[in-house]
């Protein structure tokens, strides 16, 4: 599927291939076993491989058994280094870039607690310390035996926290059928697809559906959600928080729910009405419940066990204590079950040009969140267009994992341009929640269309089935 793509590239994004070495650009691949997807990531190494990338190999004692050393090698590895190198430390230097093409449960432990025991978490680990680039496939997580656990499940959510710690210690998290999709993107190799089985440089996608629905031509038209509407669904099912699609205005289902943060931040809130929130969350299954650190307790053990996660808010709701004081709060929310953590930034920084306030605060508390979500929380309803921008700039960089519109407290609610504007600011790969004002269902499916990927709304309910 990706062969087209990769081998087509156009002379000039070839040049770029080029490192400042005056060479070609050499990568390291780390094999730590699994079953899931195999072919699929050697088959990207491949295609690269035929670009003209050069890579190395470790294999780890279950990669050999598994995968074995002649398939690496029959996918365009030029030699597999022994583990006398892998323990060097300057083997670093000799790579631009570490790849693990099949990453498994026990290796993703290893990384994500920062153990390294063995040479493939130590050299992984040693890179991000250093910031060398990692890109990782995390297919064989789960493992090719026995069905595919649910989302929601403990068993899941566990894993995801894991992936998330990885990713915020600065590596790229993929699937294996966009490994090389997105080695070429960290290494700034910019080229889309177009109709047929070309490539050019910032061309635009057809407008229809060159595939027929047949992925093995897929050319990434955009238009999945609209002709393999089941197949995304089984997508999102296996957990993906956010689906691309080009021009969709058919409805496919009443999908709203999982959208939506419920809310109740209200100074008044009582415990019988966080019980109705967690019951009301329970029964038309949103995402989380959000309340205030004050109520992340009760709210956590009326939840246990049944998928909804909890959110609380930190420095809420004008984001004017210092760092030291964010981190402590986000800490104890935690230590009483909050599973995400909405933190509302130094609006005054922001607006005076003191960014690196703005980052340190941001900093902090992504620092005592380590493994949970972090959203951070604009305001936007006070700041003009290019402070919204600096601040997804800043968020993103400080390692949050959703940027939000607005605290509902302040002079203005989200709107579809701030929403949008945020979505194009910070790409793909990271969250946008939009909250404040939103009451109705086309206002909510308005906003996801803008590029929200979460909704915070206390009008939840009436949102879901199309109440008043």
């Amino acid at each position: 599927m990706q062969e087209s793509y990769i081998k087509k590239i156009t002379a000039e994004t070839m040049n770029r291939l080029e490192s400042k070495r005056g060479g070609k650009r050499e990568l390291l691949l780390i094999f730590m076993g699994g079953d899931r997807e195999v072919d699929e990531s050697l088959n990207q190494v491949k295609c690269l491989n035929e670009m003209g990338i050069k890579f190395s190999a470790y294999l780890t004692g279950s990669a050999d058994r598994i995968i074995g050393r002649s398939r690496v090698m029959a996918a365009g590895v030029e030699r597999v280094i022994d583990e006398s190198e892998i323990w060097d430390r300057g083997i670093l230097d000799k790579y631009e870039a570490i790849i693990i093409p099949v990453l498994t449960l026990n290796g993703t432990s290893k990384i994500a607690n920062m153990v390294a025991d063995n040479p493939a978490s130590n050299i992984i680990l040693l890179a991000l310390r250093h910031e060398k680039k990692v890109i990782i496939a995390r297919d064989s997580v789960i493992s090719g035996g026995g069905p595919q656990p649910p989302a929601t499940s403990a068993f899941m959510r566990n894993v995801n926290e894991m992936i998330n710690k990885i990713k915020n210690l600065g590596a790229t998290v993929t699937v294996a059928k966009n490994l090389a999709r997105r080695i070429t993107e960290v290494l700034n190799i910019s080229a889309r697809p177009v109709s047929g089985n070309a490539v050019s440089v910032n061309s635009s996608p057809p407008a229809e559906m060159p595939c027929g629905g047949d992925v093995s031509a897929c050319v990434e038209c955009g238009l999945c959600v609209v002709n393999r509407t089941e197949d995304v669904k089984n997508i999102v099912n296996a957990g993906a928080s956010r689906v691309s699609a080009k021009q969709v205005t058919e409805d496919i289902g009443n999908d709203l729910a999982k959208y939506i943060d419920h809310t109740d931040l209200k100074a008044e809130t009582t415990t019988e009405a966080i019980g109705k929130l967690c019951e009301e969350a329970k029964e038309y299954h949103f995402a989380t419940v959000c309340v205030n650190p004050v109520n992340v307790k009760t709210a956590a053990q009326l939840l246990k066990g049944s998928g909804v996660r909890v959110t609380t808010v930190i420095g809420f709701p004008l984001g004017a204590t210092t760092p030291t004081v964010k981190a402590l709060e986000a800490r104890d929310a935690i230590a009483n079950g909050a599973d995400e953590i909405d933190m509302v930034i130094n609006v005054g920084a922001l607006k005076g040009g003191n960014y690196r306030l703005v980052e340190d605060d941001i900093k902090a508390v992504r620092e005592a969140t380590r493994g949970k979500v972090l959203k951070v929380i604009l305001e936007t309803s006070l700041l003009d267009n290019d402070q919204i921008v600096k601040d997804c700039q800043i968020s993103k960089s400080a390692g949050a994992d959703f940027v939000k519109t607005s605290t509902g407290f302040g002079p203005g609610g989200a709107t579809e341009e701030d929403v949008s504007l945020m979505r194009k600011t910070v790409g793909p790969s990271m969250g946008v929640k939009a909250a404040g004002g939103i009451h109705s269902e086309e206002e909510a499916e308005g906003m996801v269309k803008a590029g929200a990927s979460r909704i915070g709304a206390s009008a939840s309910v009436a949102i879901v089935t199309g109440g008043e």
